[in-house]
C-alpha cells in the first residue's frame, strides 16, 4: 500500500538544492578513484589513443552523477559505525546537520548519506515519519527517486529483531510504495556478538559454524517473511562493522558488504561508491565468510562499469579483462591495482 504522507513532500528539496548550490560555488570535489584510473590510463603504453579516449569519456559521464543513500535502523544498531567502517577517512564530525530535524545528512564525494532512526511501529514519532515520508517521496529533476537505496541496519544480536521486521512492514515499506524492492537493502550488524553469545568466551574463530548457521537462519527467516507478508525480495547480509567481541580483533564481512552495495546500486552510479575516503588496511577488509571471492566481484563490477559492453569482468585464465585483448588486460591491471590502493590492502 502506498504511504499517504500528510506533510509537504518538498521539505528536503530546499536542503538538496542548497547543498548543490553550495557545492557549485566550490571547486569540484576530487574523485580519487576516477582520477587514479584516468592518470594510469593516460600513462599506459599498452592502450591506443582511441581506447584511452573512450575510457576518459566514460569517466566524465560517470562523474556527472550523484548518489543518495538513506541509512536507517534502531538506535544502537550501528548505522554510523557501519558508514565509518567503510568510509573512515571522512571527517564525520565536520558535518553540520540541522539538529531540529530527525533525518540528518553527511556529504562525501558526490555521495550524500542520509541517516535516521527506524520509526517504532506502535508509537511512531510524527515528525520522524513526516520527514522520512517526505524524503522518500522526493524526486530528482528527471522524475527519479532522490534516494537511490534505503539501507536498513539491524542488530543481529538483539532479542527484539522481530520488532524490526514489524517496523519495516508497518512504517518503512509503505513509505517506499511501489518502488520498494529495488531500493531496499537489509544489513545485520554485530555478527561477532552472536558468535560470542553462542560459544561464550571460549570461541577462537572469527565466525564459528554454529553461529554462521544461526545468522543464516535468521536472515532466511527475515527474507521469507518479507516475501510472504510484503511481497519484497531481499537477502539480508550479516557483518560486524567494528572489531567488537571478535577473537580476530577485526571487522567481519566488509568486503562482502561493499560488493553487495555495488551490485545493488544503479549501474550508472555504483562506481561513485569507490570515490570515497575508504578506511584503509588489510586488518579492515581481511575477514569474511569465503563464500565468494568478494574482491573479484568488486573488480568485475568496476571493470564492467568502465568498459562498456563487458560482463562479469570478461576474465580469461583468472586475469581480469584478458578475454578482451591487450586493452582489456591493461584496464584489468589498472582496475585491480587502483582498488588495492583505494582500500589499502596488500593481498
Amino acid at each position: 500500500m502506498q504511504f499517504d504522507n500528510p506533510v509537504n513532500t518538498t521539505i528536503f528539496r530546499t536542503l538538496v538544492s542548497q547543498t548543490h548550490h553550495e557545492a557549485n560555488q566550490k571547486a569540484p570535489a576530487a574523485l580519487p578513484f576516477f582520477e587514479a584510473i584516468r592518470d594510469k590510463v593516460a600513462a599506459c603504453s599498452d592502450m591506443e589513443a582511441s581506447y584511452k579516449s573512450r575510457i576518459h569519456q566514460r569517466i566524465r559521464d560517470l562523474s556527472d552523477q550523484t548518489l543518495n543513500l538513506l541509512v536507517i535502523g534502531q538506535k544502537g544498531a550501528g548505522k554510523t559505525e557501519t558508514m565509518k567502517a567503510l568510509f573512515g577517512g571522512h571527517d564525520w564530525q565536520a558535518d553540520q546537520s540541522d539538529h531540529t530535524q530527525q533525518v540528518t545528512r553527511h556529504e562525501l564525494n558526490q555521495l550524500t548519506i542520509w541517516q535516521a532512526e527506524l520509526p517504532h511501529y506502535s508509537e511512531p514519532s510524527p515528525q520522524l515519519v513526516g520527514e522520512l515520508g517526505a524524503l522518500l517521496s522526493e524526486t530528482t529533476d528527471n522524475g527519479e527517486p532522490l534516494i537511490d537505496r534505503v539501507i536498513v541496519v539491524l542488530d543481529s544480536a538483539s532479542s527484539n529483531i522481530d520488532d524490526c521486521y514489524l517496523e519495516l512492514c508497518h512504517t518503512l515499506i509503505p513509505m517506499l510504495g511501489t518502488m520498494t524492492e529495488n531500493r531496499l537493502m537489509i544489513l545485520m550488524n554485530k555478527a561477532d556478538k552472536v558468535a560470542r553469545h553462542i560459544r561464550g568466551t571460549s570461541v577462537n574463530e572469527t565466525m564459528p559454524l554454529d553461529a554462521e548457521i544461526w545468522l543464516d537462519c535468521t536472515a532466511a527467516t527475515l527474507r521469507y517473511r518479507l516475501i510472504h507478508n510484503a511481497g519484497i525480495q531481499t537477502r539480508p547480509l550479516y557483518y560486524s562493522a567494528l572489531a567488537g567481541e571478535s577473537p580476530s580483533g577485526r571487522p567481519y564481512n566488509l568486503q562482502k558488504l561493499l560488493a553487495n552495495l555495488l551490485e545493488k546500486l544503479p549501474e550508472e552510479k555504483r562506481l561513485l561508491l569507490l570515490n570515497q575516503p575508504f578506511t584503509l588496511g588489510d586488518e579492515q577488509w581481511r575477514e569474511h565468510d569465503d563464500k565468494k571471492i568478494y574482491r573479484q566481484s568488486i573488480e568485475n563490477l568496476c571493470f564492467d562499469g568502465l568498459h562498456l559492453g563487458a560482463r562479469d569482468g570478461d576474465r580469461f585464465g583468472g586475469q581480469l579483462g584478458a578475454f578482451l585483448g591487450k586493452h582489456g588486460r591493461a584496464l584489468g591491471n589498472i582496475v585491480s591495482d587502483t582498488l588495492q590502493e583505494q582500500m589499502g590492502v596488500t593481498v
